[in-house]
């Protein structure tokens, strides 16, 4: 199914209907798919700096670039990593990236104003994970679902100011079926869905987002208590938003690493229960590990949740902006708020303020606690 016709069929005609030139790619049979040269991209993109060297690729303009190494599985777009879905490849002096990949993602978020039925964004539906006799992880200071419904409830208050409708999966210690979190989002129109978690593993440390996985595409993630079985090879409900969900995933994740500062996990395929089903487009945002000392302990105060919210918030806007954004030209656009329109991608922040670092002496908040 992988190296199927179907793959190449989706890629030239996601290139055609944004208006590419798709005589421009030379595509190139490896390992039973398609794939083109970074060297072409750079050349499609309008990069005006190509280099690779010991097997380490970049592309860099005036305000973007693109660097990644043959052999992995992963590249950065304007210094935000990114999980690509086949491995990158060296073939004699050429480095090669697969189709899909610039389908759906390089594409969505370089030109996220290019995406085909992109909507404006009205209401924004935020999920707090857990709830309930479900408390998702914990550490000593606190738990997943109070620290999440703690960075929702900031978002929400954020979001508001800036003009957008808000709806909340649930505003209290709320017990809900995953199944429940979608069929409430599913009722609202021009909207996004945000499900915001935190992760426990030893030596864990970071922060990473999930986009739904596009059909035939494995997830990258384990199972766990919001994935469910699932054919790799079937699209889901939610796959008919596959772009407008990477470019929305790319947005609130380089505004997390913008303000915060967090290792950077990358951003993620896979399908969880509350993205494969979900007709809007989503993300499953991670935004950190309750179980590292240091991150844990970090999550726990009310300036890194108040940052956290406010930075989602601020992910909401730019993906608004960039993907109604129509600019006469072929060049990178995204909207700067309240200033001129800019070249940029997806991942660029609205705002010129430095990131915002968490104080580190600050104690954690004895408002927010574990258990039930």
């Amino acid at each position: 199914m992988r190296g199927s016709p179907t793959f190449l069929a989706t890629f030239v005609s996601l290139v055609c209907a944004l208006g590419a030139r798709a005589t421009e790619w030379n595509v190139i049979q490896q390992q039973g798919r398609n794939y083109v040269s970074f060297e072409n991209v750079a050349e499609f993109y309008r990069f005006p700096a190509y280099s690779h060297a010991n097997r380490t690729i970049s592309l860099r303009g005036d305000r973007h670039g693109l660097r990644a190494q043959a052999g992995t599985s992963e590249m950065y777009i304007n210094g935000v990593r990114f999980f690509t879905h086949f491995p990158l490849l060296e073939r004699a002096d050429e480095h090669l990236i697969s189709a899909v990949d610039i389908g759906k993602i390089v594409e969505p978020v370089l030109r996220p104003s290019r995406i085909a039925n992109a909507r404006k964004v009205e209401t924004v539906v935020l999920d707090p994970g857990h709830g309930g006799t479900d408390q998702g992880t914990a550490n000593a200071w606190g738990s997943e679902k109070a620290f999440a419904l703690d960075v929702a409830m900031t978002a929400r208050e954020q979001l508001l100011q800036t003009g957008f409708k808000v709806e909340m999966t649930r505003k209290d210690d709320t017990g809900l079926s995953l199944e429940e979190r979608v069929a409430f989002a599913n009722r609202f129109q021009n909207a996004v869905f945000i499900s915001i978690h935190f992760n426990s593993a030893s030596g864990g440390a970071g922060v990473e987002s999930y986009a739904l996985a596009p059909e035939g595409i494995v997830s990258t993630a384990s199972p766990g208590e919001h994935h469910a079985p699932a054919d790799d090879s079937q699209p889901d409900q939610g796959n008919v938003q596959d772009l407008q969900n990477i470019a929305l995933t790319a947005a609130v994740h380089a505004s997390v690493l913008s303000r915060l500062t967090p290792y950077d996990r990358g951003v993620r395929h896979a399908r969880f229960k509350v993205l494969r089903n979900i007709h809007l487009p989503a993300v499953l945002l991670e935004a950190g590990f309750l179980s590292d000392p240091v991150e844990g302990r970090r999550i726990a105060t009310a300036h890194y949740r108040q940052q956290l919210g406010m930075a989602i918030a601020q992910g909401v806007q730019s993906y608004n902006a960039a993907v109604n954004y129509r600019a006469q030209n072929d060049t990178f656009a995204v909207v700067r708020k309240n200033l001129p329109p800019h070249s940029a991608s997806i991942t660029a922040p609205l705002h010129s303020e430095e990131p915002v670092v968490a104080a580190a002496p600050e104690e954690p908040s004895v408002s927010i606690h574990g258990g039930e």
